[in-house]
């Protein structure tokens, strides 16, 4: 049972502490914060990061299975082999799906293993999503160059006699219809990488000040 000095001293803290003003048990003595100082909407914002990111995994991967399900086309393939060697559809976008859900689940935790963790994946996020943007824009380069290719094709069959013409000018049509759907699947696709690429480099500065604001409560509490 508390003595009747404690009792006394735990009414006059009440009394005189202002409303809105936490004295932690576990704190040194004179060591007190505000409520306002707490990190508000935490996992809130968290939430809407790593959704983000998941969304990216679900779009870029599924126009990866396009590009892998197009037919071999000895004018159009090449344009589009270097972005599928790389696996970058597939390994970014499933790098980007586990720090879209580590970051969701930091910011129901709340505490500072969770933030460098969310700290590293986004930052490799970051590093994945800048390499995806230059292969992307390589191959949407390499593309226009491989439709150009078959449009040429095209005034060269116009010379060839009529027969000739007749049952090649489908394979152009046909190649043109290609570059036209494929150039449609890398825009998609660039646009959710640069999407992906601004979250996670705002996700990488978001978690680097919580972890720094968690580690400095850390060490103001010891």
């Amino acid at each position: 049972m508390p003595s009747p000095l404690k009792l006394m001293t735990n009414r006059a803290l009440d009394a005189f502490t202002p409303k809105g003003v936490i004295i932690s048990k576990r704190e040194k003595p004179g060591h007190v914060y505000q409520k306002d100082d707490l990190p508000k909407g935490l996992p809130k914002e968290a939430t809407v990061l790593g959704i983000i990111q998941i969304l990216c995994f679900l779009v870029i991967s599924s126009l990866g299975v396009i590009l892998v399900s197009v037919p071999n086309s000895s004018q159009l393939s090449p344009a589009i082999s270097s972005i599928l060697m790389t696996g970058y559809p597939f390994f970014g976008a499933l790098c980007f799906a586990i720090t879209g859900t580590v970051s969701i689940i930091s910011g129901k935790k709340s505490n500072k293993p969770f933030a460098i963790n969310s700290l590293i994946f986004s930052a490799v996020s970051s590093v994945a999503a800048g390499v995806g943007l230059i292969l992307l824009a390589g191959s949407l380069v390499a593309l226009r160059t491989a439709s150009q290719q078959c449009d040429s094709g095209r005034d060269y069959l116009s010379s060839m006699p009529y027969s000739t013409y007749y049952y090649s000018i489908y394979d152009v049509k046909d190649c043109l219809l290609t570059s036209v759907d494929l150039t449609g699947v890398l825009l998609v696709m660039l646009n959710f990488t640069v999407l992906e690429l601004l979250a996670a480099a705002y996700a990488s500065v978001f978690w680097w000040r919580r972890s720094t604001v968690t580690a400095l409560r850390s060490s103001s509490h010891e």
